[in-house]
């Protein structure tokens, strides 16, 4: 299977907690380590999906089999089915995508911006993996254009399916709960210059009519929310007073010991989804579970303690979005401020903006910043917000529209140009595509998605060997065809590589290509002084998919890095 990509990192563990949701007590699976809070009720999905295949495709697909909290043995096999579940979910976000960009700016935008969507190779990365940044796209994507119908419009069909659309988006990643502050901004904006007028005016009946409507749809907003909430979490222990929990951020823990009052709270919502959002919290607080941030050759650690970078996601942005598709995002911007009286910002574009801003600042300013994944929320707003210049198509001059059609298909190009490795993709700012991990690592380069590309290298490249350092026993090892060493676990990437991982022997080193991880290179996973001296004097003579990177290293140069040379 070319095309076939190995279970990254994360996938297992939304699986597992797809499995936790299935089971009615996703409770029981926070409790066995705070690692396992973020239990997403949308990952059931993903289970469900797979559980729809029959076993001889399953054992087809299957090369490892993992063991979960509760003690059962699952095969890959059924991540890989698990993933079309993903896949439905951005093919329906790409259709509100055309949708909304036509009912903004007509039809030549609605293809425009399905274009920008489905040629993004951060889309498409990310569309074939059982995790939650699609799903979190899509419903935070829905919900606000429901949002704008609904301010916009008005109509019964539109509150309702407005207040759905909130509520199953909180239920797909606890960050869509900065949905709360949008909308308000947003309604503030859309009815600002009414409320200005009416004050001005004292006209205090229909202020006080108007306060009454905004209660009464804030309530079913809530009330929806809840129910919804509590249905996908089982009502698994809903009504947990908020002193009976065990929080972990400061935020979470401040308000619980604030109060006496407080504590005596009933929570009416499953204590799952309460430990999940403390989880969240505690994460952007402190990067709990969460590597080292990585930018431009920088780590993220400061005395001892993970630090983030403010302007980690503008680079990860100028680097990881394909240059066609800023400069149409800044033609837009352009062409917004030029005619920003054609279309009314605040019952319009605002619903575009504000959710983007909102999400890449709050991003900006956490702990744990490990890919642009985190923000790709923002990228269908971006995209509809793009396709802004196809307005007034049919009077357009041919060299503007030629441009317009050039740029699609120089981002065509460009994204076929890294096909199929699209986790790894950065534009052509970065000249040499070996040398992404000198700006970006992490989920942005190396997630765990080459691992049988690596195999398959090592099997045409019989002089080549993958190098690795193991952290807990502070060794370097190699994956080498030699029985007669004593063989060692390989966690996580397959029975085939696991097999010939031994231990490095000095003596017997005859130098070579070297393949290592790109995390491991960088020391996002490890300390990053082991393979300084590499980094510092050698460049990679080839990739793997762009995240693992080969080196041409001497027997005499093995002792740079040595782990004995690195205090």
């Amino acid at each position: 299977m070319p095309l076939k990509k190995s279970i990254t990192y994360d996938e297992p563990d939304h699986y597992a907690s797809g499995i936790a949701i299935l089971s009615g007590k996703p409770s029981e699976r926070a409790a066995t380590d705070a690692n396992y809070r973020n239990n997403i009720p949308i990952s059931a999905l993903n289970v469900l999906i797979s559980k729809a295949f029959p076993e001889n495709i399953i054992s087809e697909l299957t090369e490892y089999k993992w063991t979960f909290y509760d003690g059962k043995t699952y095969p890959d096999g059924r991540l890989y089915c698990g993933r079309l579940a993903t896949i439905f979910a951005s093919v329906i976000l790409a259709i509100y995508v055309f949708c909304w960009a036509r009912q903004l700016y007509g039809i030549h935008a609605g293809f425009l911006a399905l274009s920008l969507y489905i040629l993004d190779p951060n889309i498409i990365a990310h569309s074939r993996l059982v995790t939650q940044d699609i799903f979190s796209a899509c419903s935070v994507f829905i919900a606000t254009y429901y949002f704008w119908n609904f301010l916009k419009f008005g109509g019964q069909k539109n509150v309702v399916l407005s207040i759905i659309t909130f509520a199953i988006a909180q239920i797909t990643r606890y960050g869509s709960i900065y949905l709360l502050p949008i909308y308000l901004v947003l309604v503030i904006g859309f009815h600002g210059s009414n409320i200005v007028k009416l004050i001005q005016t004292r006209n205090f009946k229909i202020i006080i009519s108007s306060i009454k409507k905004f209660c009464y749809y804030t309530t079913l907003f809530l009330l929806t929310t809840i129910l919804i909430i509590n249905i996908s979490f089982s009502f698994d222990k809903t009504f947990t007073k908020l002193g009976n929990y065990k929080f972990e951020s400061q935020f979470f823990t401040s308000l619980q010991s604030s109060y006496s009052l407080l504590r005596q709270l009933p929570i009416p919502v499953p204590y799952a989804y309460m430990q999940g959002l403390d989880f969240g919290k505690y994460k952007h607080e402190i990067g709990f579970g969460s590597g080292a941030s990585y930018l431009m050759g920088r780590l993220g650690i400061e005395n001892g303690r993970l630090k983030g970078f403010k302007e980690y996601y503008i680079i990860a942005f100028l680097y990881k979005v394909p240059i066609a598709t800023q400069l149409l995002l800044l033609m837009a911007v352009i062409s917004s401020i030029r005619y920003q009286n054609r279309l009314k910002f605040w019952q319009n574009e605002a619903f575009l903006i504000i959710p983007s801003l909102l999400f890449l600042i709050v991003f900006s300013f956490s702990i744990a910043q490990l890919g642009i994944r985190y923000v790709l929320m923002i990228f269908p707003f971006l995209f509809v917000f793009s396709s802004r210049v196809t307005v007034g198509w049919i009077a357009f001059k041919n060299r503007y529209r030629i441009f317009i059609i050039s740029l699609v298909a120089y981002l065509l190009i460009s994204n076929l140009s890294y096909f199929p490795h699209y986790i790894s993709y950065f534009n052509e700012l970065l000249v040499d595509r070996k040398m992404g991990y000198t700006i970006l690592a992490d989920s942005n380069l190396d997630w765990g998605q080459n691992w049988i590309y690596l195999d398959q290298y090592l099997k045409k490249n019989p002089d080549a060997i993958y190098m690795r350092y193991l952290r807990e026993e502070e060794t370097l090892e190699l994956l080498k065809g030699r029985p007669e060493v004593d063989l060692r676990d390989l966690r996580h990437f397959g029975n085939r590589i696991r097999d010939r991982l031994v231990g490095v022997d000095p003596a017997k080193f005859k130098g070579g290509l070297v393949a290592i991880q790109a995390n491991q290179l960088v020391g996002v996973i490890n300390d990053p002084k082991i393979f300084q001296w590499l980094r510092e004097n050698k460049k990679p003579v080839d990739h793997i998919g762009y995240s693992f990177l080969i080196f041409k290293i001497q027997p005499h140069e093995l002792h740079n890095l040595s782990t004995d040379n690195n205090d």
